[in-house]
Order: C-alpha cells, then sequence, then structure tokens
C-alpha cells in the first residue's frame, strides 16, 4: 500500500491469500503448507492507474524480496464506496 500511496492511491482492501502456483507445497504431520500472500485491491481513477502500477513494480515488484506482481481490470460500477463530490470530479478543459 506504501507504494500504492506514493503514486496517488487514497487506499485499499488488504486481504490474506494461500499461494498454490506451481511450486511444490510442503507438508508437515500430512497436511498442506501454503505460503501467506497479501492481496491488495486497489479501485483508483483511471488515469491515476498506470502511476499507481509503475509505482508497484519498482518499489515491491518481482525484482524485490516482495516480489509482488500487479494487473488491473476495468471497473464500470461499485456500490458501497463513498460519493465523490462535485469538486472532485475532474474537470474538461
Amino acid at each position: 500500500m506504501h507504494a500504492a500511496r506514493s503514486a496517488g492511491a487514497t487506499g485499499g482492501t488488504v486481504m490474506v491469500g494461500k499461494g498454490t502456483g506451481s511450486k511444490e507445497t510442503g507438508q508437515f504431520l500430512g497436511i498442506s503448507l501454503a505460503s501467506e500472500k497479501d492481496v491488495v485491491l486497489i479501485v483508483s481513477e483511471a488515469a491515476k492507474k498506470a502511476g499507481i502500477m509503475k509505482a508497484i513494480v519498482e518499489q515491491a515488484g518481482p525484482q524485490t524480496p516482495a516480489g509482488a506482481i500487479c494487473f488491473s481490470l476495468p471497473v464500470t460500477q461499485v456500490a458501497g464506496l463513498r460519493q465523490v463530490e462535485p469538486e472532485e470530479q475532474p474537470t474538461e478543459e
């Protein structure tokens, strides 16, 4: 989140996930162990997307100990987020 905030993200949701990728997981007493990781979901304005993604990759990407990956999906509707006040909406010039 620190990397994303440095590029203008105002917040996000952090969830704990478990990896089940191509690497084999270890076992302990017959129980599979999967590495835990944080999954961060960020909804932002389209104009901020490239900067946020670039900051995440540069500061926490695969070449760093964090090993983060980043992808985007279009969001066409949301419910439950705060309303954008009229003075916060971008103006066309």
